[in-house]
Parts: structure tokens; sequence; C-alpha cells
């Protein structure tokens, strides 16, 4: 009997014994655990930290191919206006070598008829009425697209320096700033002539009201700035833009309302980013002699510099080969396309 107290401390002993041995395990077990915990989330901190510096270089990379795609978009669209504006002039070229023949068939079969249309008529006053000489004033059209821009003023200077009279087919969307410059170009003399609104030929060809309310934006710009009431425009991208049905009923629509439209017969190619000043002097200077009445087409909109830096040497080439500068008006027989 006296051993059964002993027995049960005993036990008990080996109880609490187990006990803590199982608490003590199940410490450790626990510790283990959260070193565990805290390894993977500091691991998983340092994976977050990773991916939010490529997230940040994948942003980084997207915008910079945004904006190398916009450039290559706006690359893309300067190629097409420049190769529309060689082919342009490739068929006036081709038609001015065609009348060029005719001319000279003509010139064979009569040779009477030759010298009675030459420079040095022996008999200047012998016209019947109603007849005249030829004319053989040698008359140059220089005109400016997309203006006015920080570049307008020092085009009008140096037009001023030759007696030059031009013609400024305005485009007023992101222009506002230029307004000034309108009247500027109406009082030295220059025709001032509308171009577009937008300038963007997905909008403006849409349909005819389509571009009828384009033009009026531009049309009000020019009035209420100038009080100057223009009749000649210039569609963007030439009278071949846009569908045949779409841009001829424009024309009649205008012409009803009283404007006027001129294409070109000699492109500066200067619509191209990648044209440089030497190009746009030997595009002018080469081909302003093909065509009896030049209407050379440039441009005095931002960025044009290429242009600008060419004009003073354009200027001195036709004017030592005995071009007179003048502007378009209804007047002048017209260029077109259509």
């Amino acid at each position: 009997m006296k051993k059964t107290p002993f027995i049960a401390a005993l036990a008990c002993g080996a109880l609490l014994l187990a006990c803590c041995g199982f608490f003590a395990y199940r410490c450790f077990s626990l510790n283990s655990r959260c070193q565990n915990l805290e390894t993977e989330a500091f691991q998983l901190q340092e994976n977050n930290s990773k991916l939010q510096e490529d997230n940040s270089k994948l942003d980084t990379e997207l915008t910079d191919s945004t904006a190398q795609l916009k450039e290559r978009e706006s690359y893309v669209a300067g190629q097409k206006e420049y190769i529309s504006e060689l082919s342009e002039q490739i068929d006036s070229l081709t038609n001015g070598e065609d009348d060029g023949q005719e001319e000279t068939d003509s010139a064979s079969a009569d040779d009477s008829d030759t010298d009675s249309s030459s420079s040095s008529d022996s008999y200047p006053n012998l016209y019947a009425e109603g007849c005249s000489p030829k004319d053989t004033e040698k008359i140059v059209y220089l005109t400016f697209d997309d203006g006015p821009s920080n570049l307008t003023p020092q085009v009008l200077d140096l037009l001023d320096r030759y007696n030059a009279k031009a013609t400024f087919f305005v485009v007023c969307k992101n222009n506002e700033e230029y307004a000034e410059y309108l009247s500027e170009i109406v009082a030295r003399g220059h025709t001032l002539a509308l171009h577009s609104y937008s300038h963007n030929y997905h909008e403006i060809y849409a349909s005819k009201d389509a571009f009828l309310s384009d033009y009026e934006k531009v049309y009000d710009w020019v009035v209420e700035n100038t009080g100057y009431t223009p009749s000649l425009f210039r569609f963007p991208g030439g009278s071949n833009n846009g569908s045949s049905y779409v841009v001829n009923s424009i024309i009649d629509e205008m012409e009803e309302r009283g404007f006027q439209y001129f294409d070109w017969n000699v492109s500066s190619g200067d619509g191209s980013e990648l044209t440089t000043t030497s190009n746009i002097i030997d595009n002018i200077c080469s081909n302003v002699g093909n065509v009896e009445h030049p209407v050379v087409l440039m441009h005095d909109g931002r960025g044009k510099n290429a242009t600008l830096a060419a004009l003073p040497s354009v200027l001195e080439y036709l004017s030592d080969n005995g071009y007179e500068f003048r502007s378009l008006d209804k007047s002048v027989e017209t260029v077109h396309y259509r």
C-alpha cells in the first residue's frame, strides 16, 4: 500500500515530462515554421520588387515603342504624300512632253507659223482685230501650303527681297497662335487661300458635307482675323485624293459657291521629312521650265526649315532666268488633276 503513492507520483512525473517534451517539440516545430514563413515572405518581397522593376521596364519599352510607331506612321504618311507628288509631277512632265511634241510637229508642218510666233516678230503691229501676239512672259506661281507658322514671316521677308508675290493655302487647326500672320500675308500683296481646317484626309473626304463643314471653319477663321474673303482653295494632298464621286461632288458644290481650286504642276518634294534643301532646289529649278505656267508646291508649316533654307536659291535662280513671280487669282489658268 505504501508503494501506491510513489507509483502515482512517478506516473504524474512521467506524464509531466511527456507533456513538456510534446510542448517543446511543438515550439520547435512552430519556430521552424515561422523561420520558413519569414524566408518565404522575404523571397516574395524580392520577387515583388523584381516584378515591379520588370513592369516599369515594360512600361518604358511600351512607351518607347509607341513613340517609335508614331514616328514610323508619320514617316510613312510623309513618304506616301511625297510619292503622290512625284507621280503627279511625272504625269505633268509627260503631258508637257506630249504637248511639246505636238508643237514641234505643227512647227515642222508650217515654218511661217514658227516665224510669226517668235519673239523677234518683224511685224509686231500686223494683227487683225481680236488677235494679239502670244504671251511670251515667263511667269511662275509660288504656293505655300499648311501655314501659317513661325516660318511664315521669314518667308514673307524673302519674297519681299525679290519683289515676289505668292499664294498661301492656310490651315487653321494647330495654327491659331499664328493668326496675326494672315493679315500680314494680305498686307504684303499676296493671295490668301484656303487649304483645310484639320488637314485630316479621313475626315474631310468622308463626304461632301464633311468637306464643307471643315472648310467653313477655316473660311470663318480667315474672315474673322483679316476681313478678307478668300475665293481660292486647294485640296489637301491634291484633287486626286478621296473617291472620285465625293471629290467631284465637292468640286461642283464649291464652284457653285464661287470658289476655284488649284493643284500644282511642279513639286518641291518638301512634303517628305527626308527631303533636303538641295533636293528642294533641284526639284524646282530642274522642272519649272518643263511647263508653260508653273505652279510650284511648297510648304511653310512647322518644321519646314529645309524649304526656308532653299527659298533664297530658288528665288535667285528663277529671277536670274527671267521669271516674274505672281500670285494666283481667278483669272489665272487653273491647274487641275481632275
